[in-house]
């Protein structure tokens, strides 16, 4: 018995169209640094990624508001909660994702919760739009639970689509073996942010960076009192008179000099 889909999706356009109309979740990652199919210059920064997401989503999601673009777009988990409530949201887009669902939380068990609840937030969420350098930056269960594209970005103005498909793997079924299938690979070019659209970005990530920065524990870290040095003699009264230790003068100084010099 031969079983066929009745329903064709050509392109990523399709899949986008059809999670917002038919009530399904899609994830989509945009990332530059590794190599997909198309020969890549690599850059982890600054190769393009936003200016894609941002475009895609004013264009194929939004019909070319870009205010509602500003509106859904992005860093930090709190500000993914109020997303996660009636009424349905087209697009969430998480800008430069590795700041706060990163490798670097491996062991946030809310972080990973949240991963999970992601994947029954359809009813809130259609499509989830993220940016990375790559992939394994990205906490665990997000990279690998969420995600149905991977965009690359080899160089500015030009993506590689690529599908990431799924399958059991009928020896070993507690096994989903995964892979990019080189049949849905496309690549298109893709045009710059209009320049008012392009200011105002620099602009959110500027602020978006010192909020980053103010959250970094490594700037937060107090100073410690540093403790006055006490005296040969003060060592000595402390040690007989308060802690009711019984020894010669030169045994307490060889026990101070071990300690404080």
């Amino acid at each position: 018995m031969t079983v066929t889909s009745t329903v064709k999706l050509n392109s990523l356009v399709d899949y986008v169209r059809t999670a917002i109309r038919d009530n399904y979740f899609l994830g989509i990652l945009v990332t530059s640094q590794a190599q997909g199919r198309l020969e890549s210059q690599g850059w982890s920064f600054g190769a393009g990624k936003s200016t894609f997401a941002l475009n895609f989503a004013k264009h194929y999601i939004f019909g070319g508001d870009f205010e509602q673009v500003k509106r859904h777009l992005i860093s930090f988990v709190d500000e993914l909660e109020p997303f996660l409530a009636p009424p349905r949201t087209p697009c969430v887009i998480i800008d430069d994702m590795q700041i706060d669902f990163g490798k670097h939380k491996a062991h946030d068990y809310e972080l990973r919760e949240l991963a999970y609840y992601l994947t029954i937030a359809r009813p809130e969420i259609s499509v989830l739009i993220g940016t990375c350098s790559h992939r394994g930056m990205l906490h665990k269960d997000f990279r690998e639970e969420l995600f149905h594209f991977e965009i690359i970005v080899p160089e500015r103005g030009v993506v590689e689509i690529q599908r990431l498909k799924r399958w059991i793997d009928f020896y070993n079924p507690l096994e989903i073996k995964e892979r990019y299938d080189s049949r849905d690979f496309k690549f298109a070019p893709f045009p710059p942010l209009l320049p008012e659209e392009e200011e105002w970005y620099l602009q959110w990530r500027e602020q978006r960076n010192r909020k980053a920065k103010e959250r970094l524990k490594i700037f937060k870290k107090e100073e410690k009192p540093t403790l006055k040095k006490p005296t040969v003699h003060e060592f000595i009264e402390y040690a007989r008179n308060e802690c009711r230790i019984k020894a010669d003068d030169y045994k307490f100084r060889k026990l101070y000099d071990r300690f404080f010099n």
